[in-house]
Parts: C-alpha cells; structure tokens; sequence
C-alpha cells in the first residue's frame, strides 16, 4: 500500500471541502436552486407530502419542457421556496391570474368560479390546463386542444353526481345528455371521426372561461345571443337569415300569431343534437319544428297530398323549407319571397319540371272551413260534407228502421213458414 504524505493530505482534504460548498451552491441562491435534484427522486419525497400526495411532489425537471411555462421557474409559481430545501416558507401558490389577468377575470365571472366557492367541485385553471405540463391550445398535447374538448367538458358533465347534483331539474334535461348526443352531432362527428379542428366543441359554443348559465343575458348561449354565437362560424347562414322574416322578427321583438317568438339556430337544429340537414329523420323532424310555431299552416299541411306522405314517413314530398327554404323565408307579400305569386312557378319547378301558372294556382295551406280565406273551395267543401252527412244519416235510419221491422215481425211471427196440415191414419 502506498502512503500518503502529509501535504497530499491536506490537499484531499481541502478538495473535498471544495466539492462539496460546490455541490452546495445550487441551494445557496434563490435564482440557482435545483428543484429537480429533489423532485426527481421518488426515494427522497417518500412520506414528504400529506398522505397519498407523495405522487403529487415528483416534478421531474423536463416537466416543463417545450411547455408554455418552459421559461418560468420553480418559485415564480411557488413562491417563498427559492431558498431551498429544507422549506421553511408555508404552502403557497402564485395564482394564475398574476400572469393571466384578462383569463383570470373572465373566469371569476363564470358559473364554475361561484361552484369553485361555495361547492369546490367545479374546474379550475389547473383542473383545465394542468399544473406543470401546461400547452397552448393549438398543441395536440393539451387538454384545451380542439379534439380533447369534448373529453376534458365530459369529465364533469358526463359525471353521474355532477350531473345529478346540478341538472336533476325537468328544465335542466338537455344538459344531462350533452356529452353523449354531442358525439352523434354532425359537430361532434367532424371532431371524432373526420378530425376537423374547424368543427364547433364546447368552448366554441360556451366560451372557454366566462362559462355561463343560459339563463345569464351575458351567456354565449343565452337565447338573445345565439345567432352571434352561432355566426362565428356560420357566418354566410347568419347573414342570410338576418334578411329572412325569421331574423327581422326576431331582431323586432315580434311574435307570431299563436304567441311564439321568433325562431333562432338553436330552436330549429337543437343545441346538443344537431344532425346533418339531408338526414331523413331531421327532415322529416324540422316539419315538427315549424309546426310548434305555425300550429294552423301545420294542420292545413297535412291535408294535402305533401303532408299526407309525408306523415308515412317519406321525404319524397315537399316539406317546408322546399317551398320555404330552410333560412331565407319571407313572407309572401316580399316580392324576394320564393312563395311570393310570381316566383312560384319557379320554386315548384324544382320537383314538378312541367309547372306552370295553372299548376301554381293550386292552394297548399288553403283551409275549407276558412270562408273568407277559401271562397269556392269553402263552398265545395260545404256541399260535400252536407251530402256526405246527408246520405250517411238517411241510409242509417233507413238500415235502423229495417232492422226494427225485423225484431217486431219476428216477435209477431211473421214471416214464419205455415204448419204442415195434420193427415188422417
């Protein structure tokens, strides 16, 4: 064995000193500390956190990587813990706002912040973005990424107590299904199947943080503010039914004879259930649409041949947007109307390529018991009825008094075939 002078020694000794006040460095700076040299070690952090939450303590320093926060530092979020462990600063966390202020506002004027308060069982900044690992929205790794929307929305809204507690109300019933009829949607088929990022998801409709109740006047999707909603994206459709007598209506604060107000995206479409328009059930449901409005058009339709075939089920007949469109209707005194007198030639051209004048004359929504409205067909349909009436009533008496006849000349024996003649032996 060689031996070790006494200077050499020393020297030892000093360089292990030196390594170590190096190896020190890192904790003796609140701009240097190495928060991952704990906070990557599952041995170091066991029994460190409140129990169960061991797991919650390990941050591995690539956390952060190639994330939003990649240039931020352990205690710009976590305040008070930049000298170092052991931590001797209480439990604090910056709160999101101090960077995201416009988010943090719109947030705290949502329905999720109130739940957050009194309840605590609403998302937060955290519970939406996550802690470390946060990414922009456009990222596909982020929880707020287009095709990870309906998910993330479905966590609580798809939860049986969530949707119990909160939706439990008759007129709460459509949100207790949102989740499942919003991936049958043709929005949520676009996502999911076709992965169309341009396809509406849950914050399009609801905002992403100012989340409020419909009843709210300031809510997305308050009734007074649905075609703005629904023209982010259909803007060409909102522009036109702006012009229709639909959305001059509604614009005017008018209703309809019955009492109905005017029709907005969501009366027609639904909001959680909207199909493709060429679907055989919608079209055959939108006739119900407008009959909840035009109770007596609704009625007249289903006197004529088109209302007839199509109460079969078949979609080969006319139905209401064919003669009406399906947004730019008018009335028929607007001359761009497409039932007006000198278009309608024109629009029953569409299905009946040899129409013409004569053709058009026939009246769709006439109703023979209107006879201000009907005229002749009044009349004929009068008569009609009166003979048909008039007939049925005479031939059923007459078939009551026959049959009378027969009970009383049964009774009298009438009828009856003579005894044979008594013959002597």
């Amino acid at each position: 064995m060689t031996a070790v002078r006494p200077g050499s020694r020393r020297e030892l000794v000093w360089c292990i000193v030196v390594f170590a006040l190096l190896g020190l460095a890192p904790h003796l700076s609140a701009q240097e500390v190495e928060c991952d040299r704990c906070h990557s070690n599952r041995d170091f952090l066991a029994g460190k956190g409140h129990p169960g939450q061991d797991t919650s303590l390990y941050v591995p320093g690539a956390s952060l990587t190639d994330t939003r926060h990649e240039g931020l530092a352990c205690a710009d979020c976590h305040a008070g813990y930049g000298d170092g462990y052991p931590h001797v600063a209480p439990t604090v966390v910056a709160p999101c706002q101090s960077c995201h202020e416009a988010a943090g506002r719109t947030w705290e004027a949502s329905i999720h912040a109130v739940n957050v308060v009194e309840r605590g069982d609403a998302p937060t900044c955290v519970g939406c973005h996550g802690s470390h690992a946060v990414f922009g929205a456009a990222d596909r790794q982020s929880p707020s990424h287009p095709l990870n929307v309906a998910a993330l929305c479905g966590r609580c809204h798809a939860d049986s107590r969530i949707i119990g507690t909160y939706f439990a109300s008759t007129d709460k019933a459509q949100a207790r299904t949102a989740v499942a009829e919003f991936h049958q949607t043709v929005h949520g088929n676009a996502l999911t199947r076709d992965g169309l990022v341009v396809s509406a998801t849950c914050n399009d409709c609801h905002r992403a943080h100012d989340v409020l109740p419909a009843d709210s006047a300031a809510s997305s999707v308050n009734r007074a503010n649905i075609p703005e909603t629904c023209g982010a994206c259909h803007v060409g459709i909102v522009e036109i039914y702006d012009q229709s007598a639909h959305g001059q209506a509604y614009s005017a604060g008018l209703m309809t004879e019955e009492g109905h107000q005017a029709p907005v995206c969501v009366d027609c479409h639904s909001a959680h259930g909207i199909v493709r328009s060429d679907q055989p059930q919608w079209q055959l449901g939108a006739v119900e649409e407008c009959g909840t409005c035009h109770e007596h058009l609704y009625a007249t339709y289903f006197e004529t041949y088109h209302g007839k075939v199509t109460q079969l089920g078949f979609t080969l007949a006319a139905m209401c947007s064919d003669c009406h469109t399906a947004h730019n209707m008018r009335s028929a005194s607007d001359p761009q109307s497409t039932v007006f007198p000198a278009n309608v030639v024109e629009t029953c051209s569409g299905c009946h390529a040899a129409a013409n004048t004569n053709f058009a004359r026939y009246q769709v929504h006439a109703d023979p018991r209107d006879r201000r409205e009907s005229g002749i067909l009044y009349w004929a349909w009068l008569g009609m009825t009166s003979l048909l009436i008039g007939v049925m009533s005479f031939f059923g008496l007459h078939t009551l008094l026959w049959l009378v006849r027969l009970m009383l000349d049964h009774r009298r024996g009438a009828g009856r075939p003579p005894p044979a003649p008594e013959t002597s032996a």
